[in-house]
């Protein structure tokens, strides 16, 4: 077995760094060298997003003095704060501390606020009735992230835009969750019932047939691959804090365990080249809300799913990016060595070709568990194979064109997008 396993390790070593030589290439080639003072512009930008965050999450000092207002790109900063879908949470900060933005920031806040507001009072309509619905149908299940989650984080239901409706059930409850959807009017199209979704991404989208309804994802798996993953889900399903909503109680995810699923979150996007910085900002905010006790008990919920390695990815990214500090957890990890002065971009701007990511498998290595003799490359090579068959799994076609012969919805695919 001995002989075997280093086999296995370079094998993998070498699949990650093909897949990975293409996306590099690609990138290589649109790499072209930004003009200095573009560069500048653009960290600028950046700092001006990300102390308004910080400022928006705890009451923490100025990690370094912000520029004059009149030196900066408040066109850059409205867009990099739509993309991120922190431009709400980063005004916030900055009026908390009088900090002068321009009037068309302004006039573009508003207009993104009317759009939360609409977008998020729809989600909140739909899940009433998907509570109810669930409800009626016997199904066990906790309702997570979407504008419930930001009422958990920060007391408000409308911090920013959510188009889904997050559900996590059983795998076993799974098919009797999609059949109750379905029922009520709810497809589920094509693309999304390859075994790529169902087996190794653990989730599906439904999408309203005939009603203006918010999108439906039904998990019953909280990681994707390429992250080492919870080893019991079910833990996160039983756990239930009620919230109640219209006068319906909906069974939601509990604190405790929104914090380690927001930094599982973070972890994939950041693992996946996605923006990141809105699950940092969740996780930094549901963090401080846990007492020193909770937060002991996240760390002990942690080590025994095998994540721990992901919790303190993410603390040390809070400390970093929101001063964040919480001494009842351990060491972070050291995620500079993996980042060098690349982090803050690689969190707020992940599309900047100027970017040196670090190896996925370097990635995969510093975030497996080591508490135990032999964890850390188990999961590694567990991680690391359902990666790889995961990318062959995703070039497999769908098994059919409509879902139980629903048409599948206009614009179905073009919105396979996860929110926040």
């Amino acid at each position: 077995m001995s002989a075997v396993i280093p086999i296995g390790i370079n094998t993998y070593r070498y699949c990650f760094d093909l897949w990975e030589s293409v996306s590099r290439n690609i990138q290589d080639e649109s790499r072209h060298g930004m003009r200095n003072d573009a560069r500048c512009d653009q960290s600028r930008s950046i700092e001006i997003l990300r102390m308004g965050v910080a400022l928006s999450v705890a009451d923490a000092g100025l990690i370094a003095p912000l520029p004059d207002p009149m030196d900066v790109d408040w066109g850059a900063v409205v867009r990099l704060g739509m993309n991120s879908k922190l431009l709400v949470q980063a005004a916030n900060g900055l009026k908390r501390i009088g900090y002068s933005v321009s009037e068309g920031f302004r006039v573009e806040e508003n207009g993104y606020r009317k759009f939360i507001l609409a977008m998020n009072g729809l989600n909140l309509k739909s899940l009433s009735d998907i509570a109810i619905l669930l409800r009626q149908g016997g199904v066990e299940y906790v309702l997570f992230k979407g504008p419930v989650g930001q009422h958990d984080a920060y007391g408000v239901y409308f911090q920013r835009p959510s188009s889904d409706v997050d559900i996590l059930v059983d795998r076993r409850d799974f098919p009797q969750c999609r059949a109750l959807l379905e029922q009520a009017g709810y497809a589920l199209p094509a693309e999304c019932d390859r075994i790529w979704w169902r087996s190794f991404l653990g989730e599906q989208h439904f999408f309203s047939v005939g009603q203006r309804r918010a999108t439906v994802d039904l998990h019953h798996r909280l990681q994707q691959p390429g992250c080492p993953h919870p080893r019991n889900v079910r833990a996160f399903v039983t756990d239930v804090a009620i919230h109640q909503l219209n006068g319906v109680d909906i069974p939601c995810i509990s604190l405790i365990h929104a914090t380690l699923l927001a930094s599982l979150s973070f972890v994939k996007s950041l693992v996946q080249h996605c923006h990141a910085a809105a699950y940092l900002a969740d996780f930094s905010a549901l963090l401080l809300r846990l007492s020193p006790a909770e937060r002991l008990e996240l760390h002990r919920r942690a080590v025994a799913q095998d994540v721990e390695h992901s919790l303190r990815f993410a603390l040390a990214c809070a400390q970093s990016m929101f001063a964040v500090r919480v001494p009842e957890l351990p060491a972070s990890i050291p995620v500079e060595r993996l980042f060098g002065d690349d982090l803050t971009r690689a969190i707020f701007t992940p599309d900047d070709p100027a970017i040196v990511w670090p190896r996925l498998r370097q990635l995969l290595w510093a975030l497996c568990d080591d508490s135990r003799p032999g964890q850390r490359l188990g999961t590694y090579i567990r991680v690391g194979g359902s990666f790889l068959a995961s990318k062959i799994a995703r070039k497999l076609p769908a098994p059919r064109a409509q879902a139980n012969g629903i048409p599948r919805p206009e614009g179905a695919i073009t919105g396979l997008g996860h929110s926040a």
